[in-house]
């Protein structure tokens, strides 16, 4: 399951948005959105940090299904992920190692399998609830804090094109221009009940991981 790691930078944020007044929501355009999302993917890439994802999915206020993603990354080429969904009394395990040019992959109590990189397109951990039209979105900046400090706050709104369900992704930037953490949710705009829901938080004082291949 595709979870979402797109990403911000705090020091393009203020330089194109310089006349944001904290607590009060701005509407931006979408280049900027972009721009500042493309600065900030690479600024993070770089960083040794671990990332904890957790999606829940809803049917009638219930959750059924939760992914929980946790990924520690080792730039500039090794990273570790584990992945966990719970469904009912059901648990399923994948665990994927990416070192260079290569990663490894198991399934719950499975083998290794050793594959290149280009022999597979769904390596990336990134992703969104898709099924939308660009028509329809929308994107802000505001400032928040959490505790003491304070945040640049990206968002972006969607209404899908049959105004069927409605998107809404924040993400929160440090003053080092570091993704401090991201939420999204889906809901079904008829009833106005979330049907999904991903959060994301970053750590960047993990001790770096030792990442190597599991099998030659």
């Amino acid at each position: 399951m595709k979870i979402i790691t797109q990403t911000f930078i705090l020091l393009i944020a203020v330089s194109v948005f310089p006349l944001v007044i904290f607590g009060q929501t701005k509407s931006i355009t979408r280049e900027n959105y972009l721009s500042a999302l493309k600065e900030a993917e690479t600024k993070t890439e770089k960083e040794i940090r671990k990332e904890v994802s957790i999606q829940k999915l809803y049917a009638n206020g219930e959750i059924t299904r939760t992914l929980t993603n946790t990924t520690e990354h080792l730039p500039p080429d090794r990273s570790r992920w584990l992945g966990i969904t719970a469904e009912g009394n059901s648990v399923g395990r994948i665990e994927q190692i990416l070192v260079g040019n290569f990663y490894y992959r198991k399934e719950n109590e499975g083998e290794w399998v050793k594959r290149a990189v280009v022999d597979d397109e769904g390596i990336g951990l990134g992703g969104g609830f898709g099924g939308t039209d660009d028509s329809t979105r929308e994107y802000f900046i505001e400032e928040a804090k959490i505790g003491k400090e304070k945040f640049q706050v990206l968002i972006e709104k969607t209404v899908n094109f049959n105004k069927t369900y409605f998107d809404e992704r924040r993400i929160w930037i440090s003053k080092k221009g570091l993704i401090f953490k991201e939420a999204a949710t889906t809901s079904f705009m008829e009833l106005k009940n979330i049907v999904s829901s991903i959060d994301v938080v970053y750590d960047y004082k993990v001790k770096p991981a030792k990442i190597e291949p599991p099998v030659k």
